[in-house]
């Protein structure tokens, strides 16, 4: 493997539930001998990735959150869609989250709250799971059979256990469904106390869907009417997706 390959290995190491790691456990766990894994960790720390804490122990360093401002004010996405969630909050009086699809789960590259609620257990940028939620639902169900097949061969145990599907067969089936439906509801999947309403952002065909959310209180969703709210959020997603659309030609010409 190579010394790039190495250095982002180490990176992805560190997480909400081990944010703090020492080098020799570093070294550990990934296989290294100690020369080579402090090499990798000091020139980690000289390009601002990794920072020293005491003890031979590191975390992130300041160059993380640079990296992360950055995102937050070039991303494309998030210039158009922005605007558009804080009318939508103001318009529904919900949170309102943009989420994208990594790996195995998924996470919320933004969100707007309606007047700071702290409904939202899950912020920007952590993990949440791939098989509980609308956001999830939505996105799979816009994305190709062999991804549909392996989340649903990860997480078999949970989609049984929360009574979504018993088989494949049926996971596919479900997931068409919502394809054609064009948006997903669910109360109490990912945390008992919420519900949300998702529609996919299909914003290019060479990456996932997003998907653009509403959120908000199980009490607060049994007096919403769920069509309203679904036009909402399917006007909003097109015309993100015809602006990056159009970004993208601009930058062409």
């Amino acid at each position: 493997m190579s010394t790039s390959n190495n250095m982002l290995n180490i990176l992805t190491l560190f997480s909400i539930e081990e944010p703090v790691l020492d080098a020799d456990i570093i070294c550990e766990k990934l296989n290294f001998s100690k020369p080579t894994g402090y090499r990798y960790i000091k020139d980690l720390v000289a390009h601002g990735l990794l920072q020293r804490l005491h003890g031979g122990q590191y975390t992130f360093g300041p160059r993380i959150s640079v990296m992360d401002y950055i995102s937050q004010k070039s991303n494309p996405i998030l210039r158009i869609s922005i605007p558009l969630m804080l009318e939508i909050v103001e318009q529904t009086e919900l949170n309102c989250c943009l989420t994208q699809f990594y790996e195995d789960y998924c996470i919320d590259i933004h969100h707007e709250s309606f007047k700071d609620s702290s409904l939202l257990g899950y912020g920007r940028g952590r993990p949440r799971p791939a098989y509980a939620g609308a956001a999830p639902k939505i996105i799979l169900a816009n994305t190709g059979t062999k991804i549909q097949k392996s989340i649903f061969e990860k997480y078999q145990v949970q989609f049984m256990a929360s009574a979504y599907a018993q088989t494949e067969t049926e996971f596919l089936e479900k997931l068409n469904q919502v394809k054609k439906q064009g948006f997903y509801a669910s109360q109490g999947e990912l945390e008992n106390h919420l519900g949300a309403i998702a529609v996919p952002i299909i914003y290019s065909s060479k990456a996932f869907p997003l998907a653009l959310s509403i959120v908000g209180s199980v009490k607060r969703f049994n007096l919403i009417h769920v069509e309203t709210i679904v036009d909402i959020l399917t006007k909003a997603a097109k015309q993100i997706e015809n602006e990056f659309k159009s970004l993208n030609h601009e930058s062409d010409l």
